[in-house]
């Protein structure tokens, strides 16, 4: 069920980005989709959830950790490295005057870095360039990093330690943004200062992790499942004026399908059909950009379109199809392959270590 509503999630973002591209009609239909920003807190919340769930007892010890961010990067860097690498090509074929394009005005080599270290997202940069949506992978990663801290106060203190704790951080966070220290009128739209964001959004995701696994509602259904779900993306559609009305609407839409998950796990045939698809969430968010540079950027606005050929419409249909087609097959045959030679890699060079401290000293 999580992965369909991510992938529902990065369906949403996609078509929300390319609207941007396109004629005023199309721009304010961005701007209306913007009232279902929740939804990419959703996915931040849900990998809070799913991280918890399956790391929380298994992470005792620092080679714990290792493992654990090692596995991390090998999920997310691979991919963000090869998307990264398009938008440097643009940008090197800007500068030695082979293309012309205003997208790379605010690219420099100090943003590339940032963007290889993924720390893009913690304040560092005023802009997002390059690949602009890696401003998440650098949100989640320093999400990641902090996950012991998560634990540490989860363990000594329990579950109402970490709602304590969110309370606190959103407050501060809440008097960052009216001084100005944090250039966003609310810490739920930051994206450069994206990664304080998304630490809020895990920390929710912690929290309905430990109160899910209690098991106190005994909900079976799938369809109340997704009828909550709808609930609160019909209520973030409303506009409601409290800022945190929609997070917690979806907070609540998440702890129904958790309780769901634990009682009566996602074998329903219905899922069956999208899960190519719901595996590739990740790169349907990183691809996206691509896709709409080529597809938009130069097939419509610099061919199709002086030519009167088509419409953006059909581009916008175009460009979702070929990112989810793409997404697909570099899960596929990019992203599993790699991942797995990292961590096959990472495992022989473990006991490779094992195997030289278990060895006899030489006698002298």
């Amino acid at each position: 069920m999580f992965a369909t509503w991510r992938l529902l999630a990065a369906l949403l973002v996609m078509l929300y980005h390319f609207c941007q591209y396109g004629p005023p009609a199309y721009a304010k239909f961005a701007v209306d989709l913007e009232l279902l920003t929740p939804l990419l807190d959703m996915f931040f919340m849900v990998s809070g959830f799913l991280i918890s769930v399956h790391y929380a007892d298994r992470m005792k010890s620092i080679a714990d950790y290792k493992i654990f961010l090692i596995r991390r990067l090998a999920r997310l860097y691979p991919l963000h490295i090869l998307t990264l690498s398009f938008f440097c090509m643009v940008w090197l074929a800007v500068s030695a005057g082979v293309v012309s394009s205003r997208m790379t005005e605010t690219y420099s080599l100090v943003e590339l870095i940032n963007e290889l270290l993924l720390i893009n997202a913690w304040g560092v940069s005023d802009v997002l360039t390059f690949n602009f949506v890696s401003w998440s992978l650098s949100a989640e990663w320093f999400c990641y990093l902090l996950f012991p801290a998560i634990l540490f106060v989860w363990r000594k203190w329990g579950v109402f330690a970490l709602i304590a704790l969110l309370v606190i951080y959103t407050q501060i966070m809440d008097v960052l943004s009216d001084a100005g220290v944090t250039p966003f009128s609310t810490w739920m739209h930051a994206n450069t200062w994206g990664a304080y964001r998304v630490f809020a959004d895990f920390l929710i995701g912690a929290i309905v992790a430990d109160l899910a696994s209690r098991r106190l509602l005994k909900i079976r259904s799938h369809a109340l499942a997704w009828g909550v779900f709808a609930a609160a993306v019909g209520y973030m559609l409303t506009n409601p004026s409290w800022e945190y009305g929609p997070i917690l609407a979806i907070s609540f839409a998440i702890y129904i399908a958790a309780q769901v998950e634990f009682n009566a796990p996602s074998t329903s045939p219905f899922y069956k059909p999208f899960m190519p698809f719901a595996a590739a969430s990740f790169g349907i968010y990183l691809w996206h950009p691509v896709l709409a540079s080529i597809v938009i950027g130069v097939a419509w606005n610099r061919i199709l379109k002086p030519m009167e050929i088509g419409s953006f419409y059909m581009a916008i249909i175009a460009a979702m199809i070929l990112t989810v087609l793409v997404a697909v097959l570099s899960a596929r045959f990019f992203e599993a392959p790699v991942r797995k030679t990292i961590l096959s890699f990472v495992e022989k060079r473990e006991i490779k270590k094992k195997k030289r401290k278990a060895a006899p000293v030489p006698a002298e």
